[in-house]
């Protein structure tokens, strides 16, 4: 299972998720802010197999984390998410899950995103 990190303001999303990721066996470190996920980041960067950040979210966008968290460590997937940006503008390299989502969507790619980086 996959050591995941998940990024979002809203405090019942985050727990949702963290719950939901939880229970299918994933360990979880949640934060509510960017400073709050730079400093989960750094004290656990080789822990982290995964970043799950919400796009819209206040000091520093979710693709501004996940590019400044892939510059110290190369190749961490990351799954972005929001209800409510125009994903036109985003990076390749970054998965997209639009929100509202199904739990078993979010499962699937968390399960395929956890499946890349053990392939690489």
């Amino acid at each position: 299972m996959a050591t995941v990190l998940v990024v979002d303001d809203e405090p019942f999303i985050r727990s949702m998720m963290t719950e939901v990721l939880q229970k299918e066996g994933h360990s979880v470190f949640a934060a509510g802010c960017s400073a709050q996920a730079l400093s989960l980041f750094r004290s656990h960067c080789r822990e982290i197999d995964l970043l799950i950040t919400d796009i819209v979210m206040p000091e520093m966008d979710g693709p501004a984390l996940a590019n400044k968290m892939q510059a110290e460590r190369p190749g961490l997937p990351v799954l972005l998410m929001s209800g409510s940006c125009d994903t036109r503008e985003l990076n390749n390299s970054f998965e997209f899950l639009p929100k509202p989502f199904s739990i078993s969507d979010l499962l699937k790619r968390v399960r395929s995103l956890a499946q890349r980086r053990e392939a690489a």
